[in-house]
């Protein structure tokens, strides 16, 4: 019984950390918060690309990191949209990543 109380008492305490704030609160109230699959396009050349789980396809203003580049990888990621500066490729918004890590 003492074990059970115990591994109880643990458990109560530990709780708070699992359930803790997610690092990607936004560095800014404007910028988006998203999780998606990083996907090659093979269009004007090529570039990486993240389908979001929001079903818009987000064109990175910058290239990925060399270890965010493979398909189907899955990633969460802050971004601000960036309506100012244009791009060929045409597939969704393009964004400035502002942080990003694997899933």
């Amino acid at each position: 019984m003492r074990k059970v109380r115990l591994a109880l008492a643990l458990a109560i305490l530990l709780l708070p950390l699992a359930c803790g704030d997610s690092p990607f609160e936004p560095t800014d109230p404007d910028n988006l918060v998203r999780t998606g699959t990083v996907r090659f396009m093979n269009i004007e050349g090529g570039f990486w690309a993240i389908a979001g789980d929001d079903g818009v396809t987000y064109d990175p203003l910058s290239p990925l990191a060399a270890q965010f580049q493979r398909e189907g990888l899955r990633v969460r990621f802050e971004a601000k949209v960036r309506s100012d500066v244009g791009s060929t490729h045409m597939v969704g918004p393009i964004v400035e990543i502002i942080q990003i890590e694997k899933l």
